[in-house]
Order: structure tokens, then sequence, then C-alpha cells
């Protein structure tokens, strides 16, 4: 819809766009892992989950611009209490409910506020016909009443200099009275735009995390308690949020148009389910999995997603995983187990289209493979250069090719080259240069083919680095998304099994300082669980997690705690009493 504003699926490019931001999403570790887990999840059928989404459309209903009842309003709010006690709906309603009860409070406020206006504008209007007397009272050459001041029928003294104070005390009571009177109304105002400000940021909210239906829910009420038209978002001016929609539809939206795109959104994401179903009868398991994916990423939270039964997903699940380690392992340039692939997934989906995948696999491999007969030619003639830039650029575009453990007989003095191979192999691994092994990998493999035990060894390192690259990568894309946390956690990851790589190392240092509250705070929960201080290292635990909520670190850690703390048979904690009771408290 309209370009950016809300998630959308290309099929064509299998790439998600959201927030003028693009993310492949075969090549996408979170997507990867949300979604199949989604995939193996079973449907939300129960009666809870039944109950929940009555509970839900109760409220829409209730809130229909059709519905005329004068209480609608009072009951939707209700309704909101009881629909947050439900765990699917993660107290978003009672975040709604507490924010109708701050514009009450607001309204409240207002309504005081010109209580007290109403009143300094009648003593401001008494203090000016005061004024009045005193100022006229020579003119017209008679005493004029006033209303409190004692010296009643002298009104001929007003012009006597030794009054002339008295007047000034007038004058400056009047001010006085005018300018709290003034910012009484500039309250009034900004009260009004604070409370407008903070219900639109709440339906924004909603909005980008894909809760449609709270989205409707939030505009209608904000359309009962704004009824002044002025619907407008005001976004921070130059933030990516107001540029977004810039770009996109070419100004700020009203609340009317995100009540609009969420029902727009709701009803695409119902036909790509329909559609899904659809497909999947007819066993085009490619086009079904398009649709769930889409249906998925739209509106991962919304009934018609959520209740598609595990049967069915389950019949794209193992096409879904061919489809994301197609992706990896083209990455790698492992075309042999890519081509393997690509005749399952053939056989999975009969609708697959393999023509994109297939040549970029026979591309590399003709490419390889002419590379490797240009090596061979070299040899022959004794170009020990040509040779080494041919067989390097094969191995370069297939590092798995087969035929590159048979160019070891080309060489004249096969045996001193071998063995100088295998000896210069040794030290490297000697002095952990796997880095340096990586680069030479070709010319190694040719070397040790007939040793197995060196050659196991070289393809261990390769698929390290290789492993080690994919994990670099993976972290630069997330870093570039915004998510330095989840990029730290597979840094780290990595580091814990490769601790003697120098480029994995810089990039865990570089992370670290980025997220460094976040690492500090998981550090010192890890330190406090090893010396058995188990409530402290629990608050620390829970301290990283409110810092990333998505950290594993942070969950696995709790999980521990909790499970020393609490054991499930019902046995006593294990540690002194003093912490387990502070774990407890917590």
């Amino acid at each position: 819809m309209l370009g950016n504003d809300v998630p959308f699926l290309d099929p064509t490019t299998e790439t998600f766009s959201f927030d003028g931001k693009t993310f492949n999403v075969n090549d996408n570790r979170f997507f990867r892992s949300r979604f199949e887990k989604y995939l193996n999840s079973a449907e939300s059928s129960s009666e809870l989950d039944e109950a929940y989404r009555a509970a839900v459309q109760d409220i829409l209903n209730t809130l229909s611009p059709h519905n005329r009842n004068k209480t609608k309003f009072p009951e939707a709010v209700a309704k909101l209490q009881h629909a947050a006690q439900f765990p699917q709906d993660a107290k978003l309603c009672d975040s709604l409910a507490n924010a109708v009860y701050r514009v009450y409070l607001a309204k409240a406020s207002a309504g005081q506020l010109a209580s007290l206006n109403k009143e300094l504008d009648r003593q401001r209007r008494q203090l000016d016909w005061n004024f009045d007397q005193w100022k006229d009272a020579p003119k017209s050459g008679q005493a004029r009443k006033l209303k409190d001041d004692p010296n009643k029928g002298k009104g001929s003294k007003a012009a006597d200099p030794i009054n002339a104070g008295h007047i000034q005390r007038y004058v400056q009571r009047i001010a006085e009275t005018e300018a709290e009177r003034v910012a009484n109304k500039a309250k009034m105002a900004l009260s009004d735009v604070e409370a407008k400000l903070e219900f639109q940021a709440l339906i924004v909210q909603y909005f980008l995390q894909r809760r449609f239906e709270h989205v409707i829910m939030g505009a209608r009420f904000y359309t009962e308690f704004f009824q002044d038209g002025a619907g407008r978002l005001e976004f921070e001016e130059g933030s990516e949020v107001e540029q977004s929609f810039a770009k996109t539809i070419g100004f700020n939206p009203t609340v009317t148009t995100l009540d609009a795109f969420a029902n727009e959104a709701i009803r695409d994401v119902d036909q790509a389910v329909e559609s899904f179903s659809f497909l999947l009868e007819r066993g085009e398991i490619d086009g079904a999995t398009r649709q769930l994916q889409q249906a998925f990423v739209m509106g991962e939270y919304l009934p018609t997603v959520q209740s598609v039964e595990r049967e069915k997903k389950r019949e794209v699940l193992g096409y879904a995983q061919n489809s994301f380690q197609l992706v990896n392992s083209i990455e790698v340039k492992d075309y042999g187990l890519a081509d393997e692939l690509v005749t399952e997934m053939r056989e999975q989906a009969s609708d697959f289209d393999h023509s994109k995948p297939t040549a970029a696999i026979n591309a590399a491999k003709l490419s390889s493979n002419m590379r490797i007969r240009s090596a061979k030619n070299a040899a022959l003639k004794g170009d020990e250069d040509s040779y080494e830039k041919n067989i390097t650029a094969a191995a370069q575009i297939w590092p798995s090719n087969p035929a590159l453990t048979e160019q070891f007989n080309l060489i004249a003095d096969s045996a001193d080259v071998q063995q100088q191979a295998k000896l210069e192999f040794d030290r490297l691994l000697g002095t952990q240069s796997y880095r340096q092994i990586f680069t030479n990998q070709p010319r190694f493999m040719a070397a040790l083919s007939d040793d197995p035990e060196r050659l196991e060894a070289l393809k261990e390192i390769a698929y390290n680095i290789q492993e080690i690259e994919t994990t670099l990568k993976q972290s630069e894309s997330l870093v570039k998304a915004g998510n330095s946390h989840a990029a730290w956690e597979i840094v780290e990851k990595a580091f814990q099994k490769f601790p003697d790589d120098v480029p994995l190392s810089a990039r865990r240092s570089d992370l670290s300082t980025e997220v460094a509250d976040f690492v500090r705070a998981l550090k010192r929960a890890e330190n406090l669980e090893e010396r058995s201080q188990r409530g402290s290292s629990l608050a620390w635990f829970l301290s990283a997690r409110q810092i990333y909520p998505q950290s594993e670190y942070a969950s696995d850690g709790i999980r521990r705690l909790v499970d020393k703390i609490l054991p499930e048979d019902g046995a006593e904690p294990v540690g002194n009493s003093q912490e387990t009771g502070s774990s407890a408290s917590l």
C-alpha cells in the first residue's frame, strides 16, 4: 500500500520492506527462526484463544461508528480491562485503557482551569470598574460609590496625589489577574496537546508492532475524545518515521489514515491466508509458502494467521527450510549442496521456479571448471604463475569442486611440492595461523589429497572460517538494521568457539563498546552466578533482558537460576537461605 508505509513482502525478490528499509527474508536469521517457530507451533484454537478473539471483537463492535449508544465508550473501557487479562493480548489493552484514563485526567484538569479563569475574569471586571471610579471622579465633580474602597462617597479625593499609590495598586492587581488568566489558558492548551501527542504515539506504536486491531480501537477512542478535527500525526522533524511517510504519501498521515491502513492490512492478510489454503490444496507448495510468509510478516498476531492448522503449516516446513538453506549454500559457494537442494525442492513443489538458482549454480560450476582446465594447460607448459592464478580463481568460485583435488598431478615435481605443502601446512597449523591456511586452501587441498587426516583438518578449518565470515556478515547486517544487541550475541557465540580469530575478536570488541551497558549486566550476572549468589545474579540477568528483551543469554541465565531457586520436584533450593529469599522476593 503506497510504498513502505506498511510491511510488504515482494515475492519476486524475496525481500521484506518496512519503514524505508529492505531485508532479504531468506537471509535474515531472526525472521527465519520466528517463521520456523510459527510453522512448528500449534494453531491458536483453544477456548482461551476463542474467548480473547470474542473479547477483541466485542470491543470493536462497541466502538463502531454505527453504534449510537451514548454509554458505548465507558462500556468499551471496561471491556479493555477484560481483554487485557488474556495472555495473547500482552497487556496492550491495559496500556490503551491507561492512555484513555490519562486523557480523562487531562480533560478534568482543563475543566478546573476553565472554572478558575471564569473567577479571575469576574475579579478583573470588578477591578476595572473600581479603577474607572477613581480615575473619573474629578471629571464628574461628585463622589462615586466604590465596591471595595473603605472611603465611599469621597471620590473628590481620587485626583489627590496622595491617592496616586492607591490607583497604582489597582493597575498592578489588574495586570497580575490578567497574567494569571493568560497563563491558565496556556496550560489548558498545553494539557490538550500533550494528551493528543501521547495518544497518537500509542496508536503509531501499535501500528509499527502490527497490532492492527488495537490500532482501530485507539483510532476510535481518539476520534471521540478529540472532536476538533485535529487528527494529523505529529512526527519529529527529520526523523526516520517522518521521512518514511514523506517519501511514500508526501505528508504526515492522520489517525483516520492509520485506521484505514489497519483495516486494509487485515483484509490483505485474510486474503493471503485464504490463498495459502487454496494453493496448498492444489499442491502448489512454493506459492503457498510465499503467501503464508507474506501473511506472517504483515499480520503475525492477527487471528487468521494464528488459527492456521499446524498440519497445514508442517506441509510447507520442509520446503521453507530448504529454501533458507539454499540461499545460505549459494552464499558460501557450496554449489554441490545447492544443486542437491534444488533437485529436492523441485520434487517438493511442482510450482518451484528453479531457473534462477539453477542458472547461478551452472554458471559457477562452468566458470570453476574452465579455470581448472586453464590451470592444467599452464601446468603442462610449466607456467607455475599462471597455474597458481587459475587454480586459486577456481577455488574462489567453487571451493568444494571435486576436480581441485586432481590438480596435484599436473605439477612437474609433485613429490617435493606435496611434501613442502605438508610441512608448511603443519607449521601454520602449529602456530594457529588458520586465516593463512584458508587463504592457501586450493594449494593445500591438492597437496593433501592422499592424507585423510590432514585433509580433514583443512576442511574443518575452511568450514570454521566460513562460519566466522558468515557470522561477521550477519552481525554487520544486524547493526545496519539498528539491532546491535543481537549482533553482539551472535558474535559472542562464535567467539566462544573461535577465541583466537583476530577479525572476530575485533568485531566483538567494537560491538561490546556499542552495547556496553548490556554486556556489563550480563557479565556481572554470570560472575555472581559462578559465586552462587543467585538472587543478585537473577536481578542482573533481568536487567540485561530489560535492555534487550530478545536476549538469548539473558533468557538462558534466568531459566537456569529459576530452576535452581525453584526446583520442579519440590526439593529445597540449593544455596544459603538469605540469597534464596532475596531471589524469591524478586
